[in-house]
Formats: C-alpha cells, sequence, structure tokens
C-alpha cells in the first residue's frame, strides 16, 4: 500500500457536495479562504462543492479537517469531594431528604389490593403459544413485504424514470438544442451512476443530477462543435416562439436562475447555491431576467 492510499484511508469519508458548501458557509469561510488553506485555487473548491471533483491525499486532509463540524462542548465532569460522606443509614437518609420533597398522602398512588389465593389451588399451566402461519419467516429480524430493500439498481432506474423526461426539457430551454440536452441528461446519469454510493446518501439525489446535466449543458466548449453551433429551429405556436427567443436571449446565468426559481421551484437560497452564486446576487438575476421577459411577453407579468 502506498503511502497517499493510507494517507487517504485515515481521511473520515467526505460529505456530499452540498454539505460541504454548507459547511463552509457556517463556518464564515470563503471560497478564497478555503482555497488558500489547502493550497489550490478557488475554481477548485467550487469543483469540490458541486461534485464534479474531489480532493486527494494531502489536500483531501486539510479540506476536510477546515469543513469538519466543531465538536459538541462536553458538560464539565463533576470533581468528586474529598470529604468521605458517612455510611447512609436509615435515619440519616430520612433527614437528608428535603420537606418539600416527600409527597402528601393524597399524592401517593393507592396500590389495588391483591387478591386472595387459594393455597388448595394448583398453579395454572399456561396457554400454549399459537403455531405461526405457514408463510411466516420464523427468523428474528425478517423484513415486511413492503420494507424489500431495494438494490442500488433499483433506486437509481427509479431515479431515471422518475425525473430524466422533465430534466431533457428544462435543459433544453436552457441551451435551444434537443440534441444537447439528450446528451446532457444522459451523460448526468451516468456520472450519478459511477458516483452512485455518495449520490443515493444525497439529500436531493436529483438536485444533484440536475446540476450536474446544467454544468454540462452550459459548458461554453460546445460552441466549438459542429454539430451544436446553432440552436435548432424554434416552435412554431407563436406563444411558445416567443418565450423560447426570450430566454436564449438572457445571459446563460440569468437564464438558468430563472428557469430554477420559477421552473423547478426552487427558493431563493437553493438557487443560489445551485447556480454557485450569494443569495442577493441570486436575487438579482432573477429580477433582471423577470422584468427582460415580461417586457417581450407582457401577458406573463401577472403570472
Amino acid at each position: 500500500m502506498t503511502r497517499s492510499t493510507t494517507d487517504e484511508a485515515a481521511v473520515p469519508p467526505l460529505p456530499s457536495p452540498k454539505e460541504r458548501r454548507r459547511l463552509r458557509e457556517a463556518k464564515s469561510l470563503s471560497e478564497e479562504e478555503v482555497a488558500a488553506a489547502v493550497g489550490v485555487t478557488r475554481a477548485t473548491v467550487r469543483s469540490w462543492e458541486t461534485g464534479r471533483t474531489s480532493p486527494r491525499g494531502r489536500k483531501r486532509a486539510l479540506y476536510a479537517k477546515l469543513i469538519a463540524p466543531e465538536p459538541a462542548a462536553k458538560p464539565p465532569a463533576a470533581k468528586p469531594s474529598a470529604v468521605k460522606p458517612p455510611a447512609a443509614t436509615p435515619e440519616a437518609a430520612a433527614a437528608a431528604v428535603p420537606e418539600a420533597a416527600v409527597p402528601e398522602p393524597a399524592d401517593l398512588p393507592v396500590a389495588p389490593p391483591l387478591p386472595e389465593a387459594s393455597p388448595a389451588a394448583p398453579p395454572a399451566d399456561p396457554p400454549p403459544a399459537p403455531d405461526p402461519p405457514p408463510d411466516s419467516d420464523a427468523r428474528s429480524g425478517a423484513e415486511a413485504p413492503d420494507e424489500r430493500r431495494v438494490s442500488p439498481a433499483e433506486a437509481f432506474d427509479e431515479l431515471y424514470a422518475r425525473t430524466a423526461p422533465g430534466l431533457v426539457r428544462q435543459t433544453y430551454l436552457l441551451t435551444g438544442r434537443r440534441a444537447l440536452a439528450r446528451e446532457s441528461v444522459e451523460r448526468a446519469f451516468e456520472l450519478a451512476w459511477q458516483r452512485w454510493p455518495e449520490v443515493a446518501v444525497d439529500r436531493d439525489p436529483a438536485g444533484w443530477v440536475r446540476a450536474a446535466a446544467y454544468e454540462y449543458a452550459m459548458s461554453p466548449w460546445h460552441r466549438l462543435r459542429r454539430t451544436h453551433r446553432q440552436p435548432d429551429a424554434p416552435p412554431t405556436e407563436p406563444g411558445k416562439r416567443a418565450l423560447f427567443d426570450a430566454l436564449l436571449d438572457l445571459p446563460p446565468a440569468y437564464r438558468r436562475t430563472l428557469l430554477l426559481y420559477d421552473g423547478v421551484g426552487l427558493d431563493l437560497p437553493e438557487t443560489a447555491a445551485e447556480t454557485e452564486a450569494s443569495t442577493p446576487a441570486a436575487a438579482g438575476r432573477l429580477m433582471t431576467a423577470r422584468a427582460a421577459v415580461a417586457e417581450r411577453l407582457p401577458e406573463l407579468a401577472d403570472a
């Protein structure tokens, strides 16, 4: 075993990417401060908090220690008395109890009278235990039929079936390219399966996949690919075409903020976290994007 492998094994597992950002902000640390302490760039810290990459070796140990939550303060241990107490006696115990702690006779529970046992009657045998049903599992801890454990593949397939169709539509609104939207969602789910132990325990697995799909779809290097240089033909219906054109005319960050808040339904802090912006900056982008869309589509202003 190499030294780097030994170092990584000694470091506790890192929390999910969203939890990493929450822990950093809980300690009032900026991305620049974390980057300077670990010895990396701000872009690397941002990549760790979005799940695109993970730290390794010495940087992983420094990063884990830096964002680790503060341990709860332990209550001070009681100091042993230097004087040995006298031996307890019934009289001393009675004298040590304050009068307020002694309940009045009316407050004491009255035990029901015990039934008189007949000395001549022999003890009755306990009734026999009922036989278990033929199809019951006699082993302790057997799972009920409704509590069957789901395999990782089944959980992944359920997430894909539930979120993939809507995610393709959202990514299409971001890019205006159907082929790129499908490719982005496929790549996001491939990445999710490769990191499934991490994604499965995330507080929002669907959000993890959505963030990965959006990041891939909005990467500027797609402009260099011949198949994705130009957007697809817009919808033929006038209303949908006007909305489509208004969205694509927005800057990418504003377009993504508007889609997450008004389309997906995230709240403002969640939108800010997923777009890697502060909450005030996300609010400003949202208001600007809404105003731009409402100017071209006045019927949406009151929506």
